[in-house]
């Protein structure tokens, strides 16, 4: 709080500055406004049925897929869910099967068709009947139209228990349960066997059996998507896994899928078994876009620390490196050893309590990068979710011009920014090569700036400042940040002006304050930064994500 109390004195001296500077370059420069070009020309049209209707699952992909020069059509929001009420799933198999006459491909949640929501699979909302439908659904759509390529994801599910009255006692339980199991299954310690069959007797034989039954269900609705993929009905198929941990029953499940994926070498490149779920339709939009272009982005990557590599994160069953090369592989791309070999460098910073000295080496490899011109790509990663770990407003103290930066990810959880990051540095740096003419470059710059400083501002300022101080200050009034019921829109209110605060303030702080040069077929140009808007509310009754949309004024400078 005492950094806020320091940057709204400081906002109110910038708003005077702001004025000033911006009058500067109104008298200094002879500038000209960069109208947005908008062109209804698409190369690929794709319909998207979304993991559900949160931002990182429908608005990051439709921004990532115009950067890439891609028509995204996306149902109606009335047939979506809505946080804790499933989507109309009859009326969307009913929407994919027409929309797919309109298009050239589809990114489909299975869990969507299916449940109606990850939040729904995590309650197994669907039935059998409801499994076979949409197992049909899609064989029917492929033979009606075998031009038309679909690519499904699956997700296995978390770790933990589904929240709901029934399993509110026993979450803990179920969670030592699951470990148990795997533990058991790898080791067969006789004390595991003990502390299982304890469990056992304690909690009630059905929230087993159910908690099992999704996992089987799960393995054997995975088991016939690849056999789908095996027979040219989906193009390929990307399974994710919820939140998890290095042991536990959903490692099991994955197991015995990679299992069987290892049994059928041909379909190495068309199914991927990996971590993640809020941003698997993304990069699966970059294995789109590899696939359909051969475009290999050709990368780089590099640590904030020799030990970052080998670091297991919250939330994730496996080492950070393990998880980037999950995501190049989905993304088609090549990792190479030499930065100047590289489309992009994947610069991925693990921050943690205890290195500080990390974070200042970081910013002076970011700063040498920038300036031989190297383009890169942010995994911003923070141990225990904290702002003080994370490495973005050291390059800021610094001056550095983060503008620079291609792409730029911290959100959630490890699988979910390096994935980001990776699908948004390959959009970018595949249009960039295609060497548009001056008025798509331009406009082609200013998407992705637009898609980076969302993610400044929702990855760093809002979930690791604003998120955490507005929970407690609910939580001081009893208010439920994930049931925020007729305390909405105030709630709403305040956070919107906090978040003008933060764009004003990173504006007048950073942005504005580095022109850069754009190399058009004219020649060099000098770009400015000259204002900041943003449009931003929560999507759901909870505080837990926001949408957001910046939107950036540019001028070319003639001097």
């Amino acid at each position: 709080m005492f950094r806020w109390f320091k940057r709204s004195i400081l906002l109110a001296v910038l708003f005077i500055i702001g004025i000033l500077s911006y009058s500067y370059y109104e008298n200094s420069h002879n500038l000209a406004p960069i109208h947005p070009h908008t062109s209804d020309k698409h190369w690929l049209t794709v319909i998207l049925v979304p993991l559900d209707s949160r931002p990182p699952c429908t608005q990051f992909v439709e921004e990532l897929a115009h950067i890439a020069g891609i028509k995204v059509i996306t149902p109606e929001p009335e047939l979506l869910d809505n946080y804790k009420t499933p989507a109309n799933r009859e009326a969307l198999r009913i929407w994919l099967r027409q929309t797919s006459k309109e298009a050239d491909a589809a990114i489909i949640s299975i869990d969507m068709l299916i449940h109606g929501s990850l939040v729904a699979s995590r309650l197994s909302n669907g039935t059998a009947q409801d499994t076979d439908d949409v197992l049909k659904l899609l064989t029917d759509i492929h033979n009606e139209n075998p031009a038309f390529k679909m690519y499904a994801f699956s997700i296995i599910p978390r770790l933990l228990i589904a929240d709901s009255q029934e399993n509110a006692a026993y979450q803990k339980d179920m969670l030592t349960f699951s470990l148990l199991k795997d533990y058991i299954s790898t080791f067969e310690n006789s004390q595991d066997i003990k502390k299982l069959a304890a469990l056992e007797e304690k909690i009630p034989a059905d929230i087993i059996n159910h908690y099992i039954s999704i996992y089987e269900q799960n393995t054997q609705l995975n088991s016939a998507l690849m056999n789908m993929v095996e027979q040219g009905i989906l193009s390929s198929l990307i399974i994710g896994q919820d939140d998890g941990s290095p042991f536990g029953l959903p490692n099991m499940s994955k197991q015995k899928l990679e299992h069987i994926l290892q049994g059928r070498p041909t379909l190495a490149n068309k199914i991927f078994i990996t971590r993640g779920t809020d941003e698997v339709a993304l990069t699966m939009l970059g294995h789109i876009v590899s696939q359909s272009t051969d475009y290999k982005p050709r990368i780089y990557v590099t640590y904030s620390s020799p030990e970052a590599p080998q670091i297991t994160m919250p939330f994730m069953p496996n080492t950070v490196a393990t998880t980037v090369e999950e995501k190049i592989r989905i993304a088609g791309g090549l990792q190479v050893y030499d930065p100047n070999q590289a489309d992009y460098t994947l610069y991925i910073h693990v921050g943690t309590p205890n290195n500080n000295s990390a974070r200042k080496t970081a910013t002076e490899q970011i700063k040498n990068l920038l300036k031989q011109n190297h383009k890169i790509s942010l995994v911003d990663l923070t141990e225990n979710f904290q702002y003080a770990e994370t490495l973005l407003p050291e390059l800021v103290a610094e001056n550095i011009d983060i503008t620079k930066l291609i792409a730029y990810a911290g959100w959630n959880s490890t699988s979910n920014s390096i994935g980001t990051a990776i699908t948004q540095a390959s959009m970018f740096t595949k249009t960039l090569r295609s060497q548009p003419d001056t008025p798509e470059l331009l406009s082609l710059y200013q998407s992705n700036l637009e898609f980076l400083i969302a993610r400044f501002l929702d990855d760093l300022y809002y979930q690791k400042e604003i998120n955490p101080f507005i929970n407690k200050q609910l939580g001081r009034l009893h208010i439920d940040p994930y049931n925020l019921g007729a305390h909405y829109n105030q709630t709403n209110y305040i956070i919107q002006k906090l978040m003008f605060g933060e764009a004003y303030w990173l504006f007048q702080k950073s942005l504005s304050n580095h022109p850069f040069i754009i190399e058009t077929k004219q020649g060099s140009q000098k770009i400015l930064i000259t204002d900041l808007d943003i449009e931003t509310y929560l999507p759901w009754q909870r505080t837990f994500e926001i949408w957001l949309k910046p939107r950036l004024s540019l001028a070319v400078a003639n001097e």
